[in-house]
């Protein structure tokens, strides 16, 4: 999945510069390359030090003033941790997210919550706000602090790639939920045609969560530090579980009859589910590499969702 953002970034600072009558300088240049090869929350101080590094004649000043160019022009945000320090984080092609703040290491926690986003959408269209913007941050001790031990602080991965890595695990999961649900539908169904036609389904899914599981292998194997980084999107498997339809509904005296019209009718019920239910993820995030992957999950449900109709229309007209 290539991703063009460092070109991108640069080409919007600099129309930035441009929109502002400000020069673009080798200094201002150093500055964005420096933040943008660095991830995590930095301070002024922190890019300082690194700019130094190559370029002694840099001042801290002018690399304060490149900082707040760059919030001002959409590639990074502002961020306190409760330490007096305003640092700055990556947030071109990054989700919007919360934190959580250990107040003694200050080792900070990203996440995303849609459970905690759905609650205060509720709470503000009650009250009949527009929001603006919000933030939320929770401060405690981390664990590494209550048991007195040193911070154990690992390879400081892309947000971007982290939001896109679990986006990826959500769609695994819910491929894995098809694939259990046809699996049981072929082991209960009674009827010869009805069953062959789960089998297909099955091993379809199959398939395709051991592409998904090549591609979460690549992702780990081209980020480092990906497979370890903490889960950033909490999202709930219970919702996944909800979309895979009852088969219940379809026995008959205690058996389960459902030939290949009816099989194909409730395989197009959980491709239909699974699209909407993507593509309302999707729409909830700006252009990021986590969008893609749910844009692209809910683009495949649908592609097979109108396979698996024009299959049982051609079986209607058969008749």
């Amino acid at each position: 999945m290539p991703v063009k953002k460092p070109e991108e970034e640069k080409e919007l600072f600099y129309e930035y510069l441009r929109q502002h009558g400000l020069k673009k300088t080798h200094q201002k240049d150093l500055i964005l390359e420096t933040f943008l090869g660095n991830e995590g929350h930095m301070s002024v101080e922190d890019i300082y030090s690194l700019v130094k590094r190559k370029d002694k004649k840099v001042g801290i000043v002018t690399v304060f003033r490149t900082l707040k160019s760059l919030t001002a022009s959409g590639i990074a945000k502002e961020i306190t941790l409760g330490d007096g320090l305003t640092r700055f984080e990556h947030c071109y092609h990054h989700p919007l997210h919360h934190h959580i703040i250990c107040s003694q290491c200050h080792k900070v926690i990203e996440f995303l919550s849609p459970e905690l986003e759905r609650v205060q959408q509720s709470i503000v269209a009650r009250y009949r706000f527009q929001p603006l913007h919000q933030r939320i941050q929770i401060f405690g001790v981390c664990r590494d602090c209550r048991e007195q031990r040193p911070c154990q602080e690992g390879t400081k991965a892309d947000t971007g790639k982290v939001f896109a890595r679990d986006a990826l695990r959500m769609a695994l999961a819910m491929q894995e939920q098809g694939v259990q649900f046809y699996r049981t539908a072929v082991a209960h169904n009674q009827d010869p045609a009805g069953r062959a036609v789960f089998e297909a389904m099955m091993l379809e899914q199959e398939s395709h969560a051991q592409e998904l599981e090549r591609e979460l292998e690549q992702m780990h194997r081209q980020e480092k530090g990906l497979e370890s980084a903490p889960v950033f999107l909490h999202f709930d498997t219970c919702e996944l579980q909800q979309l895979v339809p009852c088969l219940q509904g379809n026995l008959v005296g205690g058996e389960m009859l459902l030939d290949a019209r009816r099989a194909l009718e409730v395989a197009m019920q959980l491709e239909n589910r699974a699209a909407g239910f993507f593509q309302d993820y999707a729409d909830k995030f700006e252009d990021t590499e986590g969008k893609r992957v749910f844009q692209r999950f809910a683009e495949r449900a649908i592609k097979h969702h109108s396979a698996i109709s024009r299959r049982a229309e051609s079986m209607v007209a058969a008749r």
